[in-house]
């Protein structure tokens, strides 16, 4: 696993390291910009992970992104965990 700093939340299922590189949460697929429930989904990633240090598994890319599954050091559940469990999984 990398460990990364990430910097910035771009929507609920989007975030950028410190390097610039964006990350794609793998299984998670939550609302577009100006579509019902975008505010709710990206909070909830900027909660979960803005200015945390977070371990990368890469699983694949996606349209410039990393598909990743990622992992807020000291949590015992990855973040597409959470984020399915509060309703944006696949």
């Amino acid at each position: 696993m990398k460990k990364v700093k990430i910097i910035k939340v771009i929507d609920g299922d989007t975030m950028k390291d410190s390097r610039g590189t964006f990350y794609r949460l793998s299984g998670i697929d939550t609302p577009e910009k100006g579509k019902r429930g975008y505010n709710q989904a990206k909070e909830k990633l900027q909660d979960k992970v803005e200015g945390e240090t977070v371990y990368i598994k890469t699983e694949g890319k996606s349209y410039g992104r990393l598909v990743v599954e990622a992992r807020v050091k000291g949590k015992k559940s990855t973040v597409n965990e959470s984020m399915k469990r509060a309703g944006f999984g696949v």
